[in-house]
């Protein structure tokens, strides 16, 4: 068994916690840590993509919805 299997079961939030509250006890390694572990969840929360909602309609019976892809150059641009 790896240390690193264990480290995946357990979530990273119960270090930082740990980390956190040793910190507050006085350890400057463990306030260090926590700083960064928290700086890392933050990173990836502000990171994280959010769906983007387009267009929202109700449809009728007997209607229909066409949905293509148009597509864009690297810049952004349609072809």
């Amino acid at each position: 068994m790896n240390i690193l299997d264990g480290m995946r079961k357990r979530p990273p939030g119960r270090l930082i916690r740990s980390a956190w509250r040793r910190g507050r006890l006085g350890s400057g390694s463990w306030m260090a840590l926590a700083i960064v572990g928290t700086g890392f969840r933050l990173l990836k929360y502000l990171s994280h993509r959010r769906a983007e909602v387009a267009h929202t309609t109700e449809l009728k019976p007997g209607e229909s919805l066409r949905i293509r892809h148009l597509l864009e150059d690297q810049r952004g641009r349609q072809v």
